[in-house]
């Protein structure tokens, strides 16, 4: 049996950001935070916030993708509402307000979409730097009337404030993920990072789950080996059967947030999508389980780079 466990190691320093582009990263997020803070305090409307991260930068899943733009979320969270509805401001109200806070911030104007503010940054014509931008999810948080803290997402539109959330929530489900194996914390964030790199070299434009379903897939099914290609092979294993186990019969299952039972992380996937996935998918396993037999390093690391691309070297 090869043990490319090495070689996994160091993909996980190919596909990741740099120490550089981390520190741009926090230092956009601190700027962002300020002039938000600043228009508002300067406000005849004033409203008080909290700045929660979440997604892959807080998770510390984020990748470098082989194109595009990569993200990172700050939770803008509205403080201190009273449970009457009527009493809160509209989603949309707020979120013109923080795109009016941030104009002229960076060379394109914030863009409202239906659930954040997007701030673009590109990189100088001298910088090899990707793109990145910094997406602005508004939360109002309030006690209702049986005193529990309720968190609602802001939708532009009609849906308003209906749709719960609880990114904190979701956010210490991985962190205590990641606990349970003791001798190597960092682990299923590594195994995370590989399978996105995977998604981001094999899904050619077709539709993949998101990067946060990938997430809940694997660290729901994680299998802690002090070797990082077998701890990958067998979780991506367990997580394909969980998927497709029955499928001729009942299709792929439903991914769900752990925190949020009744929301689907898969619902926006459609039939033909969920069954490129389910082939790319299978090849993987099959060919991960080959790779570990293999006693040819050589050719076991041919068979992963099959899946994983050129950056797995």
């Amino acid at each position: 049996m090869a043990n490319c466990s090495d070689t996994f190691i160091s993909f996980s320093t190919n596909i990741s950001l740099t120490k550089t582009a981390i520190r741009n990263l926090r230092a956009a997020r601190s700027a962002i935070k300020r002039k938000i803070i600043q228009y508002f305090s300067e406000s005849i409307k004033p409203l008080q916030f909290e700045f929660f991260g979440q997604g892959s930068f807080t998770f510390g899943t984020i990748i470098r993708p082989l194109n595009g733009e990569y993200d990172i979320d700050i939770c803008i969270y509205i403080k201190n509402q009273s449970r009457w509805r009527n009493d809160w401001p509209t989603a949309e109200s707020v979120s013109e307000r923080i795109k009016s806070a941030l104009i002229g911030h960076t060379s394109y104007n914030p863009i409202n979409k239906r659930k954040c503010v997007r701030i673009i940054y590109k990189p100088t014509q001298a910088s090899n730097n990707l793109s990145y931008h910094v997406d602005l999810p508004i939360y109002i948080r309030y006690n209702n009337f049986f005193g529990e803290q309720i968190t609602r997402i802001g939708v532009n539109g009609p849906v308003q404030w209906s749709q719960k959330s609880n990114p904190k929530g979701l956010t210490n489900w991985f962190i205590t993920q990641c606990l349970t194996n003791k001798s190597d914390k960092e682990q299923l964030i590594r195994l995370v990072k590989y399978v996105k790199a995977w998604k981001d070299f094999k899904s050619e434009g077709i539709k993949f789950p998101s990067g946060i379903a990938l997430t809940v897939l694997m660290a729901e099914n994680y299998y802690p080996h002090f070797h990082d290609n077998i701890a990958f092979k067998e979780t991506i294993r367990k997580s394909y059967s969980k998927l497709f186990m029955w499928y001729d019969l009942f299709g792929m299952k439903n991914i769900y947030n752990p925190v949020l039972p009744d929301s689907i992380l898969t619902e926006n996937l459609s039939k033909k999508q969920k069954e490129y996935f389910r082939h790319c998918f299978e090849q993987l396993v099959d060919d991960a389980k080959i790779a570990i037999d293999e006693p040819d390093k050589s050719k076991s690391l041919q068979l992963w780079q099959r899946h994983l691309g050129n950056r797995f070297t």
